[in-house]
C-alpha cells in the first residue's frame, strides 16, 4: 500500500518533457498560422459589411444626390444609388457616372476596374477604378442637382488611394480654369505636391470666388495608401456690399485641416477661383468630373479652339490635370455636414 502511494506522487509530479513542451508549442503555431488568415479575414468582412450598410443609409438621405460605391467591378457606368434625393424631378439615373477618353472622344476610356483594389481588397470585398493620369476621368451629365450658388451648401466626399502626388491632380471638379478675368468654378478640389513639412503636400480647393491653400495635411500621401477627402461648403450671411458669404473646410481623414490661406489672386495668369456663373446651367453648363480639372481651351490649348463656335460646351470646355490613383467611393450632399457626420464618413469606411 505504501508503494502504491509512492508510486502515485511520483506520476502527480512528473511534468512535461522538454520534447512535449516543444511540440505543443509547435502545434500551437501552426494552428496560429492556419487561424491568422481567417481571422483576417473576417476582421476585413465586418468593416466591409459595415461600410456598405452604411453606404446605402446615405443613398436614403434626401439631401444625397450622388452616391457611387463602385461596387459594379465592370463596365463602363458607375451607378447613381440615391433613391430619393430632394431635387425637382430627380431621377438617379440623370446623375450616372460616364467613363470617357480625353485623348478620343469616341475611343473605349481607359479607366480600370481593379478588383480587390479598393479598402480592404485583399479578399475581394471591394472594387476600385483605376485612373491614368493622362485621358481618364468620369461624366456625371445631370446638372439640376449640382448647380449650387454661393447661397446654397453642399459637402463633396471621396475615398482616393493617389499613385503619387502630382502637382494639380484633381480628384473632382466643376470648373473652367482661366485667367484673372474669366476663370469659373463651382468646387474643386487638386493636390500641391509642394506643400507641407517635408515635401508631404497638401491641398488647394476653389469654391465660387476664392481660392483656398492649405500648407500642410500632416498626411505623407506618398505612402498613407487610401485617404478620405471631405470638401464642404456652409453659406454663412452677407457682406456690407450685400454679397454672399460662405466658409469652406476640407477634411483629410475625418479632421479639419483648419485656417487656409486665400491664394485668389496669387497667379492671375492660372486663375481658378474668380467667378463661378459660367459653370452653372445659365452659362456653359459645365457639368461635374471626376479626375480632372475644367480648363478653358481658348487659354490652355489655343491651337484647338475653334472662334466660330464661342459659347459651344465642347469647344470651351477642356479638361487638364488628370488624378492619378485609385478611386472607390464618391458622394455629393446638398448640404453642409457637420464635423462629426464627416468624421463617421470616415470611421466607417476606414480599413
Amino acid at each position: 500500500m505504501k508503494s502504491g502511494n509512492n508510486l502515485k506522487r511520483r506520476v502527480l509530479r512528473r511534468g512535461f518533457s522538454f520534447i512535449e513542451i516543444t511540440m505543443a508549442v509547435l502545434l500551437l503555431g501552426i494552428l496560429f498560422a492556419i487561424m491568422l488568415p481567417v481571422l483576417g479575414r473576417a476582421k476585413d468582412r465586418a468593416k466591409f459589411i459595415k461600410w456598405y450598410a452604411f453606404n446605402r443609409q446615405c443613398a436614403n438621405d434626401p439631401a444625397c444626390i450622388v452616391n457611387f460605391n463602385m461596387q459594379e467591378g465592370e463596365g463602363t457606368v458607375l451607378n447613381n444609388i440615391c433613391s430619393g434625393a430632394d431635387v425637382q424631378n430627380f431621377k438617379a439615373n440623370e446623375y450616372n457616372g460616364y467613363f470617357k477618353n480625353n485623348t478620343n472622344p469616341n475611343a473605349k476610356s481607359n479607366i480600370q476596374w481593379i478588383k480587390s483594389g479598393g479598402r480592404w481588397g485583399k479578399y475581394g470585398y471591394k472594387y476600385a477604378l483605376q485612373f491614368n493620369g493622362a485621358d481618364t476621368y468620369v461624366l456625371i451629365p445631370g446638372s439640376e442637382g449640382l448647380d449650387f450658388s454661393p447661397y446654397d451648401e453642399f459637402t463633396i466626399l471621396s475615398w482616393c488611394k493617389f499613385d503619387k502626388l502630382g502637382l494639380g491632380d484633381c480628384p473632382f471638379s466643376k470648373s473652367l480654369w482661366g485667367t484673372e478675368a474669366d476663370a469659373a468654378c463651382q468646387y474643386d478640389l487638386y493636390s500641391n505636391p509642394y506643400a507641407g513639412t517635408f515635401g508631404q503636400g497638401s491641398f488647394d480647393a476653389d469654391v465660387f470666388t476664392t481660392c483656398a491653400t492649405w500648407l500642410n495635411t500632416q498626411v505623407d500621401f506618398n505612402k498613407k495608401g487610401w485617404v478620405h477627402l471631405a470638401l464642404r461648403y456652409e453659406y454663412t450671411g452677407r457682406d456690407a456690399s450685400g454679397d454672399p458669404t460662405g466658409k469652406i473646410s476640407v477634411f483629410i481623414n475625418g479632421q479639419a485641416l483648419g485656417a487656409f490661406m486665400n491664394t485668389t489672386s496669387e497667379n492671375p495668369d492660372t486663375a481658378s477661383a474668380t467667378g463661378w456663373k459660367a459653370c452653372t446651367q445659365g452659362g456653359l453648363n459645365v457639368p461635374a468630373v471626376l479626375g480632372a480639372a475644367g480648363c478653358y481651351r481658348k487659354y490652355w490649348s489655343p491651337g484647338t479652339y475653334d472662334k466660330t463656335k464661342v459659347g459651344v460646351l465642347s469647344n470651351e470646355l477642356l479638361l487638364k490635370f488628370f488624378f492619378k490613383g485609385r478611386m472607390d467611393e464618391f458622394l455629393l450632399y446638398k448640404r453642409a455636414l457637420s464635423d462629426s457626420e464627416i468624421k463617421n464618413h470616415y470611421e466607417s469606411g476606414a480599413e
